[in-house]
């Protein structure tokens, strides 16, 4: 095949990955129910697609002589980095080869995304666009069934397609209050669906900011439809954590543009007076016992969720603190759940305890470091919308992930990574077309700064 024809076919196999993901869950618990045997391989299916792909990154990189100007970026070296610790730990403090493996699928897949679609948006003009529409047509579909889940459908319908208590709930409830139903959509669970729509209200709002004045009425009214709807699903996710996420998240789209004036001013004191009056007023209501406080007094549960994250967090710095080197790859989350150990002693509800738990304080220091590098790449392109938006929602899964493992769950991570490794190689954002003409006229080899 063509090298520009192998490149082409990179690309689609990554755009495919980003689109399927979010059809992930309901898909391989089908298939999985059709051919139980192969359950493992069908869950796997991104993670072998993506080795497929980093063996055609490595000849494309070979082939135009790119090594030298790709591993110059220290992006691409911090994840590497990263990389290469998790894959000595596995040799140097090994375990159960199936844990082993599903640890360094967990961890290492939405970094071998980023580098992915990070190579794809260097070499292939269009590749950025390309991208947001895939992804768009994945935020249609996950908003569309959360709407039908609250509207028209049973609350156990995935049942239908194999969702059960061995695989994935179709629904859960707060402290099974059948009052306060949690939907999924598409996703695993109700935390993951509030963290991915963080994601997607932050590119809308990032987008409404910069498009708004310009875009035709119809067009205004489908987007704060759809706008609406998806903060009709978030809502309904019961996700507090993504909540406090997306209100962040937004307000630092918002505040990244704003000009103080006194007019603003007071629109920001009166709407912060309106949101405190009305969080004063809900402290009464059953709603806020049950989704803000997740202590209904009226509920029979003796395992409460919040004295569950205390306990884990409690749990998980003490592990930490205690093994700097970690525990090794596949000893946390579900991945654990593989090994003969019993997996609730190593589930650990926070992000960077997990992390530390598995690749010890140099696995977190490095992680770290290229978290920030990102946001710092993406905040430095902050005047297109793509970017501010990623940015503004990177901050606000950075916390979610002081309460979840938020880059544990494939969808999330994989769709958050992914659009940050395709703007950032992409270089020039927004402008394909002038990308296309620097690449024809000056045969660019090295990494855009």
């Amino acid at each position: 095949m063509r090298q520009g024809g192998l490149t082409q076919w990179y690309g689609y196999g990554l755009l495919a990955v980003l689109g399927l993901i979010v059809l992930h869950a309901p898909l391989s618990v089908w298939a999985g129910s059709l051919m139980p045997d192969y359950s493992l391989v069908i869950k796997s299916w991104k993670e072998i697609v993506l080795l497929a792909l980093l063996v055609f990154a490595a000849a494309i990189l070979t082939k135009r002589k790119l090594w030298r100007a790709i591993l110059a970026d220290r992006i691409i070296q911090l994840c590497l980095a990263y990389a290469g610790l998790h894959l000595l730990l596995a040799v140097v403090m090994p375990s159960d080869v199936l844990p082993t493996i599903a640890g360094l699928m967990i961890d290492l897949r939405f970094i071998a995304f980023f580098m992915l679609l990070y190579l794809a948006g260097y070499l292939l003009p269009g590749m950025l666009s390309r991208a947001l529409k895939v992804t768009g047509i994945g935020a249609l579909i996950v908003v569309g069934f959360g709407i039908l889940q609250i509207t028209i459908l049973p609350d156990d319908f995935l049942r239908i397609i194999g969702y059960g208590s061995d695989t994935i709930r179709p629904y859960t409830t707060i402290d099974r209050n059948p009052e306060f139903v949690r939907i999924n959509s598409t996703l695993r669970g109700p935390n993951p669906l509030g963290a991915l729509l963080v994601v997607y209200i932050a590119l809308l709002v990032a987008y409404l900011r910069q498009y708004w004045h310009t875009r035709a009425s119809v067009d205004k009214k489908i987007i704060t439809i759809g706008g609406l709807a998806a903060a009709g699903v978030l809502f309904a996710s019961y996700s507090r954590s993504a909540y406090v996420a997306a209100a962040v998240a937004v307000s630092t789209v918002l505040a990244s543009v704003w000009r103080p004036s006194n007019r603003a001013v007071l629109v920001v004191a009166a709407g912060l007076l309106l949101a405190g009056a009305a969080a004063f007023g809900l402290q009464s209501t059953d709603w806020y016992a049950n989704v803000v406080l997740h202590e209904d007094p009226e509920s029979t549960v003796i395992s409460k969720s919040n004295p569950e994250h205390l306990n884990s967090l409690a749990n998980g710095l003490t592990r930490v603190l205690n093994q700097p080197f970690g525990s090794g790859v596949g000893s946390t989350g579900s991945a654990s759940l593989y090994d003969d150990v019993a997996a609730n002693d190593t589930i650990i509800e926070n992000n960077y305890l997990f992390v530390a738990h598995e690749s010890g304080w140099l696995g977190l220091g490095i992680f770290i470091a290229l978290f920030i590098l990102v946001l710092q790449r993406l905040w430095h392109r902050r005047t297109e919308w793509v970017s501010i938006g990623l940015f503004a929602s990177g901050l606000g899964l950075a916390l979610i992930g002081l309460l979840l493992p938020v880059w544990a769950d494939d969808t999330v991570s994989l769709v958050w990574w992914g659009l940050a490794g395709v703007v950032i190689g992409s270089g020039i954002i927004g402008d394909d077309a002038a990308r296309s003409r620097q690449q024809k006229t000056a045969g660019t080899t090295s990494v855009r700064r």
